[in-house]
């Protein structure tokens, strides 16, 4: 553990040898300086730990201090001195490397990691600002180039970094850090003109120092200071060796969702209808291939700010983040559930075709789609072969029964007839109104109905589409009066016997389900409701699994619900390496 005003037993053996404690108190360049030259012809590795531990003490006292216009640039010389000598202690030439069980090697991991996110003044610094050059250090200099072929992204594209260590996250459980080498930062993208909101990427800053500290005085030490995105490198070899980045995904995160636009989107797009954000799939990382996606399907007056708390749980296991890689879904959550049923579908096809256009990659085709509330009924319309049974339930006839034009059977094809998606194989329910929710009962939804305004394209495509359903169902067909706003809602009805069909309809064979159910109280099934969705609504039979977390309706960020699917998770990479095994044997 760093110390941040006084120097460790470890340095003071140094100091003690030569005599140095008081004078380092009056004097401390004039010590680092007799220090320095000593260590030039002295092997012992600890000068170097004592060295630098004692320039992150003099850097500390002149950013923290009165004596300075300008601190910071005062104490970054002995910031980036703390994590030279540092990188030596650890990874230099000086005979054998120190013990990771050492205690000095733990803390200067930790001299490294910090000084040189204030030696090189990651915060202050514009990205197009990292230049090659000299850099001054109390003792000596060293010459600093620049290698960002690891990190994907134009630094002339990034408006700032942010050092993810002078971040306190609040308002998530976990915080993901991966212990290694480096400076985290997160890299913040320009907005583009008119975007609600900007891109943000996790990555780390490390410098390679080559030579030895001899080089330093003499003003030819040469370092290289490396970006690698968090996404794609997690380690580095430094002579040899395999080394682990420090990273920091919890920070980028907690980073992103402090854009107070992100926390506005849902309750935005449900009243209005309009895409303040392009609708659609969003990887929360760049596509990795091997990796199965999860895909994450909010629900009604909503939007994915409410997984936070599960993503960020679920990536920070070691075991899910190597196997699985994280999508969300967007969509306004107001319009009637088939269009977002339609939507999902497509833009989750789309999406596989655009990444892997010839179907190389079998992850893809092991999907896991959570859907919460509304987003569960969107998640069913995936991973169901409904045939005819909704549109009999909505006209009260079978299909082959009805007299449509060309145009009307292919409205009709198109948004109550669904087969299951191929590469989806396992599906997570959470709070999913299966038979509806008693809050879209008439007055609710009369009430949404005058505040809710859909742009017009979308209101005439909702008024021809249940104009339709009504017309064969004699008005019967699906809740709410002919010629009306038609809403999420109104889907959602207890009345809807469209979704009452679709309740009792099975999952496609081959994919796997389970449903997470919230129950306010001590309530006891079949009794019980979390406030919006009631147990005998969300209970359906097929499934392989049911869980009960005694919450409110918006459960996924309860501990017990994240671990349940994490559970859920782990089985299906276990199924997917025995179906392997198996096919390996008849092979």
């Amino acid at each position: 553990m760093l110390k941040e005003d006084t120097y460790s037993d470890a340095s003071a053996i140094v100091l003690n040898r030569y005599f140095l404690k008081e004078r380092f108190e009056q004097n401390p360049d004039e010590v680092l300086s007799f220090l320095h030259n000593i260590a030039c012809k002295d092997e012992r590795r600890d000068l170097l730990y004592a060295l630098s531990e004692l320039s992150y003490l003099i850097g500390e006292k002149k950013r923290t201090g009165f004596d300075y216009d300008y601190p910071e640039q005062a104490a970054r010389p002995y910031y980036l001195s703390s994590a030279v000598y540092a990188y030596f202690f650890l990874l230099g030439d000086r005979g054998e490397l120190p013990s990771p069980y050492d205690r000095r090697f733990r803390v200067a991991c930790d001299l490294y990691n910090t000084a040189l996110a204030h030696g090189l003044d990651i915060s202050e610094n514009k990205p197009e600002e990292f230049e090659p050059g000299v850099r001054q250090l109390p003792v000596g200099a060293i010459s600093i180039a620049i290698d960002n072929s690891n990190f994907p992204y134009e630094l002339k594209t990034i408006q700032k970094f942010v050092a993810a260590d002078e971040l306190d996250v609040t308002g998530l459980s976990v915080r993901d850090r991966r212990p290694g080498l480096g400076a985290p930062f997160i890299a913040v993208e320009r907005r583009a003109e008119n975007a609600p909101v900007g891109r943000e990427y996790p990555g780390t800053l490390f410098l390679r120092v080559s030579g030895d500290i001899r080089d330093i005085q003499e003003g030819t030490c040469l370092a290289r200071m490396e970006l690698y995105s968090s996404y794609d490198q997690n380690e580095i070899t430094v002579n040899g060796l395999k080394i682990p980045l420090e990273e920091d995904l919890t920070a980028q995160l907690a980073h992103s969702l402090n854009q107070p636009f992100i926390w506005k989107l849902g309750k935005l797009q449900f009243l209005t209808g309009r895409e303040f954000l392009e609708n659609g799939v969003y990887p929360l990382q760049p596509y990795s291939p091997g990796r199965i996606p999860v895909v994450f399907v909010h629900g009604t007056f909503s939007s994915p700010v409410w997984w936070a708390e599960m993503f960020n749980t679920l990536r920070s296991d070691s075991d899910l983040r190597k196997r699985y890689q994280f999508w969300f879904y967007i969509y306004d959550s107001g319009k009637p559930i088939p269009f977002s049923a339609v939507h999902l579908r497509e833009s989750l096809s789309e999406t596989l075709t655009n990444l892997d256009p010839e179907s190389k990659d079998p992850a893809l085709q092991q999907m896991v789609i959570v859907g919460h509330s509304q987003g569960g009924l969107l998640t069913k319309l995936t991973a169901v072969n409904t045939s005819d049974g909704i549109v009999q339930a909505a006209t009260h006839k079978r299909m082959q029964e009805l007299e449509l034009t060309q145009a009307e059977r292919e409205t009709i094809n198109r948004y109550l007839v669904y087969e299951a998606l191929p590469f989806v194989k396992r599906v997570v329910f959470i709070s999913t109104p299966h038979r509806g929710s008693y809050l879209a009962k008439d007055y609710v939804v009369r009430l949404v109905k005058k505040i809710v305004t859909l742009p017009l394209n979308l209101l005439q495509a909702t008024t021809q589409f249940f104009t339709l359903t009504a017309k064969f169902g004699k008005g019967k067909g699906m809740p709410g009066e002919e010629g009306h706003i038609r809403t999420s809602l109104d889907s959602m009805s207890p009345k809807n016997p469209g979704l009452l069909a679709l309740a009792e309809m099975p999952l496609a064979p081959g994919i796997k389900g389970h449903s997470i159910i919230a129950i306010k109280g001590d309530e006891t099934p079949p009794e019980g409701h979390d406030g919006v969705v009631a147990y005998k609504s969300a209970h359906v039979t097929y499934l392989a699994s049911e869980f009960i977390v005694r919450s409110e309706h918006s459960c996924q960020g309860h501990p017990l619900a994240i671990e349940e699917v994490r559970r859920i998770l782990m089985v299906h990479l276990n199924e997917n390496a025995e179906q392997d095994n198996e096919s390996t044997s008849r092979d």
